[in-house]
């Protein structure tokens, strides 16, 4: 979709218990509906009405308001006259998310950017991953900002929060997870890997990339080559293509059309 460049930038964000926008909200209520407090609808507007049907056939509180109170509430967001507050996202325990035995994981390392976190986890979940692992501290967390950056697919792909990120790694590894950490120090390509059942793929932070000591978890370290004058990718960007790549390599369509289940 083309970005629109009539509407104003956004001085301040919106807050981080709010959604916005009719295919975010219709995603968490089609996905998660008791996560929602609440929807806002402006009153009269054609693109609220199929978003305010589905909230009340799911039992979720509306509130009808106006344009203006929209507008300040996102502070001049896309919210196409439909808005949401949610809950405290909800994660699942890093051992129901490997005991589900998805071929393809994600964990992350020093990812702060909620905008970046939604959008690898829009990837992860368009691509077949079956769920992402990331750390409870310096690092951004599933909020209303990261499902709106996700376009809704953070309703649908299963979080584990954890406390020592190296632990969770360590666990995958005996519940038969081979780490393929995206390194751009790494000497080994996509195409230099064997023939894998289970892979958690890890992706750290820009510039820095994953602590060390996260990142000697690793079975593989794969490098992107890059070829023009910038020497590196946004952490979204490189998880993308990782995902991507490795998605072909361990799930078969009939597995990544389905998630892996």
């Amino acid at each position: 979709m083309a970005r629109r460049f009539d509407r104003p930038a956004r001085s301040h964000p919106a807050p981080d218990d709010l959604i916005f926008g009719v295919n975010p909200v219709l995603e968490a209520l089609a996905g998660r509906p008791d996560e929602l407090s609440c929807v806002l609808g402006v009153a009269g507007a054609r693109s609220a009405a199929p978003v305010i049907d589905a909230a009340r056939r799911q039992g979720v509180a509306v509130e009808l308001t106006d344009h203006a109170t929209l507008e300040r509430l996102t502070h001049g967001g896309h919210h196409q006259g439909v808005a949401a507050r949610t809950r405290p996202f909800r994660y699942v325990a890093v051992e129901e998310l490997l005991a589900r035995a998805a071929p393809l994981l994600v964990a992350l390392d020093g990812i702060t950017d909620p905008q970046n976190l939604g959008a690898i986890i829009r990837s992860a979940e368009v691509l077949g991953a079956g769920g992402i692992i990331l750390p409870k501290d310096r690092a951004a967390h599933v909020t209303a900002t990261a499902i709106r950056a996700s376009a809704g697919a953070a309703i649908h792909l299963p979080a584990a929060q954890v406390v020592n990120l190296v632990r969770a790694l360590e666990q995958a590894k005996q519940a038969g997870y081979w780490t393929v950490a995206l390194d751009e120090k790494g000497t080994q390509r996509f195409q230099d890997l064997p023939s894998l059942d289970r892979v958690l793929m890890l992706v750290g932070s820009e510039g820095r990339g994953s602590r060390r000591l996260v990142l000697e978890q690793a079975d593989f370290r794969i490098a992107i080559p890059v070829r023009g004058r910038v020497g590196s990718l946004n952490a979204a960007v490189a998880a993308a293509i990782g995902l991507h790549e490795l998605a072909q390599r361990v799930l078969s369509p009939t597995r990544a059309k389905d998630g892996g289940s």
